[in-house]
């Protein structure tokens, strides 16, 4: 249960005035983040930009759509829903869009879910089910990555504290992730406790049975799963450490990937629209937490490293957008016999 003041930060943030504050907190980081800029800074690195990093960086964080579209067709084929891997790459792309551009980091999969409830009503439980697992074990690969990161490379002494506290935080969401999902695949849901049961029913709780049993029957394509997400946050790292070094900015990778993490991680909280600002925020908070931005022409690059992040994400969304007009042909409703 989610305590007092969260319930009523929630209620608020879900009002009209909630809405259009977010809107603003989005808005204000990134203008933020433009006027921190020095112009003259800016006219100077102008000409050192490396346009072919710059362009790898696009084609990487490109790639990582088909990729979760598969990673989820493989979901989808776990749970025998019927729906092509054509279905889930366009309602991916779809996803993308309304991820970027609804209120907080989770409008995508409210779209995916649509779909999924639309194209395969039989199976609805199991579609949301497989949006369940898609997000949660992307979110621990992500802390995972986090925490062989800050492992492997520990930040120095004189580093600020909130690292090591994220280390932790880090591990313990990794460490917890994979023994819920291991008890979850071991003990029966009419061995959970009392409670939970009478709450759940009978009903619920022989479809929860059957969900787990999908799951326990198709091990290789969850374990393909996971390998691709952590394929798909790599990718997503080294486009984002190309990025840097084509404004200049030397950042060292698994420093990257650590500041990346906690920016997407930051994302699912519901204070802007689609993490706008807030994700470009984080990372730059994580990035001089380590000392990487202590000069002022460090700074400036980071700035401009944390925009060119944004403009990436909005143009593949915007890549998404256009798959969401060409919906109704690419993903026509099925037509149903006449009676």
């Amino acid at each position: 249960m989610q305590p007092v003041p969260m319930r009523r930060l929630s209620a608020l943030l879900a009002t009209p005035a909630g809405r259009v504050a977010r809107y603003l907190v989005s808005a204000a980081l990134i203008l933020w983040l433009i006027l921190q800029i020095d112009r003259g800074q800016l006219r100077a690195l102008r000409g050192e930009f490396s346009w072919p990093a710059i362009l790898a960086a696009l084609v990487f964080f490109g790639v990582t759509f088909p990729l979760q579209a598969w990673r989820w067709w493989l979901l989808l084929r776990a749970q025998r829903i019927p729906l092509s891997f054509h279905w889930a790459h366009v309602v991916t792309w779809i996803g993308q869009f309304y991820n970027s551009f609804l209120l907080g980091g989770i409008g995508g999969d409210a779209a995916r879910a649509y779909y999924v409830i639309r194209d395969a009503p039989d199976r609805r439980a199991a579609g949301l089910t497989t949006l369940l697992i898609d997000r949660v074990a992307g979110l621990i690969v992500l802390m995972a990555i986090a925490a062989v990161a800050l492992a492997v490379r520990p930040p120095a002494p004189t580093a600020a504290p909130g690292l090591r506290w994220l280390f932790l935080a880090a591990v313990a969401t990794t460490l917890g992730g994979a023994l819920a999902a291991a008890v979850l695949l071991k003990l029966s849901p009419h061995r959970w406790p009392a409670p939970l049961r009478r709450a759940l029913g009978p009903g619920r709780l022989a479809k929860a049975a059957e969900l787990l049993a999908a799951v326990r029957a198709s091990p290789g394509a969850h374990a393909a799963a996971l390998v691709l997400g952590i394929g798909i946050w790599l990718l997503d790292f080294v486009a984002a450490w190309l990025l840097a070094r084509a404004v200049g900015l030397p950042l060292p990778f698994l420093e990257t990937c650590v500041a990346m993490s906690v920016a997407y991680a930051v994302t699912v909280l519901p204070i802007s629209v689609g993490g706008h600002g807030v994700r470009e925020g984080a990372m730059l908070a994580t990035l001089a937490a380590y000392g990487l931005l202590a000069a002022d022409a460090d700074r400036d690059r980071a700035f401009v490293f944390a925009l060119l992040i944004w403009t990436t994400t909005v143009l593949w969304s915007l890549v998404g957008g256009l798959v969401a007009l060409a919906a109704p042909r690419l993903l026509p409703v099925a037509k149903t016999p006449a009676s």
